[in-house]
């Protein structure tokens, strides 16, 4: 029986794909590889600008987003760091008129604790039937401002109907006789006629992107600058001093970035609220002062910052 062989493909031998297992893989040149590695560099490149250019764009519209005027409860919120006081109806909580110059009773809150006392003395003596039943009270200087320019009742929640007015600091106001400019014609007319000057101090140098501090006193503006351990003698001429009104019109209609601007109470006011601290508005106050002197110390390098393990972080 003849047996047919059988014929052989020798097309199909080692016909295997290039990188198969039978087949080494095929090694790029050198040339090759620092193509690759250049065009991977090159993409990276590209992405971490991407991104980082994502995050600028991000951060400007967060900026820009917080360039604007404040509105009227914004600024309350500000304001109310700061304690003011007044003559109180010990029983029925009710503030207390006091006399004006005139004599005429109005509604009055006092950024100076001692001028409050000789309000109290006074009333007492005009009505003996209240002594013993009239004492200091506090209220935050936002609520106070806004009903005494009778802004609405929706940054105090009360409404007024006596006269009302805000005391400055007399000894502020004797101190700085002769540099506190007359409010501008526009707001005399629509800004609360009882209520005197309200200086506040202001310099460029203490100012930061994280606290820009706004201060009652002189002094406590001078203990913000030893407090970053720079001497009084080495403080620049440079202090700039507002009616606190004319600048609240300010934060309430010019477009700004507003958020560092910090007010700082006198140090005397600070440590009554600390005693007080009845009014959970006043609780800010207590740390007013302080924490404006600590960012302020911190920015400038004098003052390392919180360790993150901090819990007063």
């Amino acid at each position: 029986m003849h047996r047919r062989k059988a014929r052989l493909r020798p097309h199909t031998l080692g016909n295997h794909p290039q990188n198969s297992p039978v087949m080494p893989a095929k090694k790029p040149s050198p040339k090759e590889s620092d193509d690759a590695l250049l065009d991977a560099a090159i993409a990276e490149a590209a992405e971490a600008k991407a991104q980082q250019d994502a995050e600028a764009a991000a951060a400007a519209a967060e900026a820009a987003s917080h360039v604007r005027p404040l509105s009227l409860k914004e600024v309350v919120a500000k304001l109310n760091t700061v304690p003011v006081f007044k003559v109180t109806n010990t029983e029925t909580g009710d503030i207390v008129p006091t006399p004006e110059k005139n004599g005429a009773a109005c509604v009055c809150w006092y950024l100076d604790k001692q001028d409050a006392q000789v309000a109290l003395a006074i009333v007492e003596a005009k009505e003996p039937a209240l002594a013993g039943r009239v004492a200091l009270g506090m209220a935050p200087l936002g609520i106070a401002l806004a009903m005494s320019e009778e802004w609405g009742t929706m940054a105090s929640g009360h409404e007024m109907t006596q006269p009302m007015r805000l005391q400055a600091s007399n000894a502020v106001l004797r101190g700085a006789k002769g540099e506190v400019e007359p409010l501008p014609e526009r707001l005399r007319t629509t800004l609360n006629a009882r209520t005197s000057s309200i200086p506040v101090f202001i310099m460029e140098a203490l100012q930061s992107p994280s606290c820009s501090p706004v201060f009652f006193r002189r002094s406590d503006l001078v203990a913000c600058w030893e407090a970053t351990g720079r001497p009084a003698a080495a403080m620049p001429n440079t202090m700039t001093m507002f009616d606190l009104r004319v600048l609240v019109v300010r934060m309430l209609s010019q477009k700004a970035d507003w958020r560092s601007l910090t007010f700082v109470g006198a140090e005397g006011s600070i440590a009554a609220a600390e005693e007080e601290n009845q009014d959970p508005r006043l609780q800010a106050a207590a740390a007013g002062a302080a924490a404006a002197q600590k960012k302020r110390a911190i920015d400038a390098g004098d003052e390392p910052p919180p360790l993150e393990a901090d819990p007063a972080a």
